[in-house]
């Protein structure tokens, strides 16, 4: 179960909103979001679902209360704090990576309005090549200092409109690691979101595929109250 929500951790992590403006009114200022959220990842055969709901902030605390199959509470930051809370245990895992900073989620673009690079320069990389294919738009990214050791050498990025439908990682070599699907599009006020991606991680000949999907999306005043601040007990043991 660590295994599988360490993985839940990941694709929160690196996050599924985008933000693209479809009026020319002005944009409700979010200051919080929540929303149900259901992931079904599928590895070597075997299905895995679950459930919960998230909480996001402008100032990048974002908790997800996982209650199917299992209750779990996961709760980070914008510095990369994250920390893994199994309250029927009262055990709490911690992690601190900028990797899992909610800054390099898709979330932080969200309320930020970096859509149009995907945090990529933020990272490092800088566009080289933009072109049309098939009626979309593709920009492909690469390091600005180049680097023979760096997991990630190039990624591609495809845009229907203004609206991201793909992008993949590509490490050396050209190999494709890792891909990642955006669609069902749903308008919330005046901008238009991915209500689903789908993530394929490919390793060592395997892959694993994970599917989330957001419904019942609350804002500001409206989003569900009692979890946005919610903090782990102090005597939660740590587990190593």
């Amino acid at each position: 179960m660590k295994q599988v929500l360490l993985i839940a951790v990941i694709i929160i992590a690196s996050g599924t909103f985008f933000l693209n403006s479809a009026a020319s009114r002005s944009p409700l200022n979010i200051e919080r979001i929540s929303a149900d959220m259901t992931i079904r990842q599928v590895q070597q055969g075997k299905s895995v679902t679950l459930r919960g709901s998230l909480y996001y902030q402008r100032n990048g605390n974002m908790v997800t209360h996982f209650v199917y199959p299992k209750e779990y509470m996961i709760v980070a930051n914008k510095l990369g704090e994250t920390k893994l809370y199994d309250p029927v245990k009262n055990t709490v895992i911690q992690y601190q990576n900028l990797l899992f900073s909610t800054q390099s989620s898709q979330f932080y673009y969200f309320f930020s309005g970096k859509v149009s690079d995907m945090g990529l320069i933020r990272i490092g990389y800088v566009q080289d090549k933009t072109y049309n294919e098939a009626g979309m738009l593709v920009t492909e990214w690469k390091l600005k200092t180049p680097d023979k050791k760096a997991s990630i050498q190039r990624i591609k990025i495809v845009y229907d409109g203004q609206r991201p439908v793909y992008m993949h990682y590509e490490e050396a070599g050209g190999r494709v690691f890792r891909k990642v699907f955006y669609y069902n599009y749903q308008m919330l006020d005046t901008y238009y979101f991915p209500t689903t991606t789908t993530e394929i991680l490919y390793d060592k000949g395997d892959s694993v595929v994970s599917k989330t999907s957001y419904t019942d999306f609350k804002l500001n005043e409206n989003s569900a109250a009692g979890w946005f601040n919610y903090t782990i007990p102090r005597n939660a043991k740590i587990e190593q």
